[in-house]
């Protein structure tokens, strides 16, 4: 049998009565009994094919097992080759890619683009570098293997259970080659995609699937999950396992080019007794913009407002009058200020959420008075007042390009005020 699976995570049921939510927790190892880092941060068992062809995590209220090297002994073949799950810790985002060679990242695979471990604390989600996660790669080897063991996992009954969630971001490799390419993939460019599907298994075999873009190519500009970000599994339902596939735009004869790893953390599922936890559902809404002008300079204010501060990032654009993005600010600015030198500019500002969901606001048109520079002849009337303009006249009420004999002056300022004087040249 062709074996579709390649791998997976299954949560395997205690007999305790539970509530809330379960959560893999990477400090609770059964199998190994302990984890220890190499000096790059990966799990020093990730090649022993003997022991660890597959990996399980839990206590007393559940356990947790994960598939790793799952062909058994001899996968590894002498150290060169895992595939599935793997502990790293330490969190490093170094770019180990070399122009057209992809060979140091077979060493440095340890890395998590978030910075560390996934931490939630009170509702807000942090990366620690202390903290362990999984490294998860999808491999095309192990799709063709031998052996068909992933497909069900069976263990204390083959008791079902309900994923909620679990927390994801990208890993260095994909997330470098993605934005300028590596010895196989190349950098993306519009309509590009890199996404994680995961498929939830039944009891009668039928399956449910839900996916996320972990990298995209959008609107110009390139998109890609760097923080923990997380990944719903609730509309999976019952199941008796989860797994994982990847997909990429950038595929060839011989499957993705595009790096197939990502990490994973707090694996998920629906305890007995409780309610469904993780975030609180959320509704995606277009930033809020409040826009001024300050001496020629547009000036914004509550970009980050609600849903769009804890749910995603901004992107803030002055856009010119052919409706070509003259500036971009990505940062989730609270304020930004931008010297205008148009009269006329629209500001947009285009919300990216944890859910792969974009929405873009109507453009904010905002007329930014010309900033004009009085001769010194008539410094005096400025008063420190930003000028939005000034015009000359004659005696006889004509008006003129500049003072010329006996003038009047009429200044405009920025706030609508205006000053009028007599000058002689």
């Amino acid at each position: 049998m062709k074996k579709i699976f390649t791998f997976a995570v299954s949560a395997l049921m205690a007999s305790a009565a539970w509530a809330g939510v379960i959560t893999l927790d990477l400090n609770k190892p059964l199998n190994p009994s302990t984890l220890e880092y190499n000096d790059y941060g990966i799990w020093t068992g990730c090649y022993n094919d003997v022991d660890y062809t597959w990996l399980e995590f839990g206590d007393e209220n559940g356990e947790f097992l994960l598939s790793h090297l799952i062909d058994g002994e001899g996968a590894s073949w002498g150290g060169y080759y895992w595939d599935g799950f793997c502990p790293a810790i330490g969190g490093d985002q170094t770019d180990y890619g070399q122009p057209g060679s992809s060979g140091s990242w077979t060493t440095y695979f340890g890395g998590c683009m978030a910075g560390g471990g996934c931490v939630i604390n009170d509702g807000s989600v942090t990366a620690d570098p202390t903290q362990p996660y999984f490294v998860a790669y999808y491999s095309n080897w192990a799709v063709e293997g031998p052996s068909n063991q992933v497909m069900f996992v069976d263990k204390d009954g083959n008791t079902t259970f309900e994923p909620v969630g679990v927390y994801v971001c990208n890993h260095p490799w994909p997330y470098y080659g993605c934005e300028h390419g590596d010895g196989f993939g190349a950098p993306f460019a519009e309509g590009d995609y890199f996404q994680l599907i995961a498929h939830g298994v039944a009891a009668d075999g039928s399956e449910t699937t839900t996916s996320i873009n972990l990298v995209e190519f959008t609107n110009g500009q390139l998109h890609a999950l760097n923080d923990w970000t997380f990944f719903d599994l609730s509309s999976l339902g019952e199941v008796e396992s989860v797994y994982f596939t990847m997909t990429s735009t950038d595929t060839g004869d011989y499957g993705m080019n595009t790096a197939a790893y990502f990490c994973m953390d707090k694996f998920q599922v629906k305890g007995e007794g409780g309610d469904t936890p993780g975030p609180e559902p959320y509704t995606p809404v277009a930033p809020k913009l409040n826009t001024t002008v300050e001496d020629n300079y547009v000036v914004v204010e509550g970009v980050i407002e609600g849903e769009v501060a804890e749910h995603g990032t901004v992107v803030l654009y002055l856009v010119d009058e052919n409706g070509g993005r003259a500036l971009t600010e990505i940062a989730n600015p609270t304020n930004f200020e931008r010297k205008a030198e148009d009269y006329q500019v629209a500001i947009v500002a285009e919300a990216i959420y944890d859910n792969g969901e974009i929405i873009t606001n109507e453009p904010q048109l905002v007329d930014v008075p010309k900033k004009v520079t009085p001769p010194t002849s008539i410094s005096e009337m400025m008063s420190g007042k930003a000028v939005a303009g000034i015009r000359y006249y004659n005696m006889a009420g004509q008006e003129m390009q500049s003072v010329n004999g006996m003038t009047i002056v009429v200044i405009t300022y920025a706030d609508g005020t205006t000053s009028t004087a007599k000058v002689v040249k």
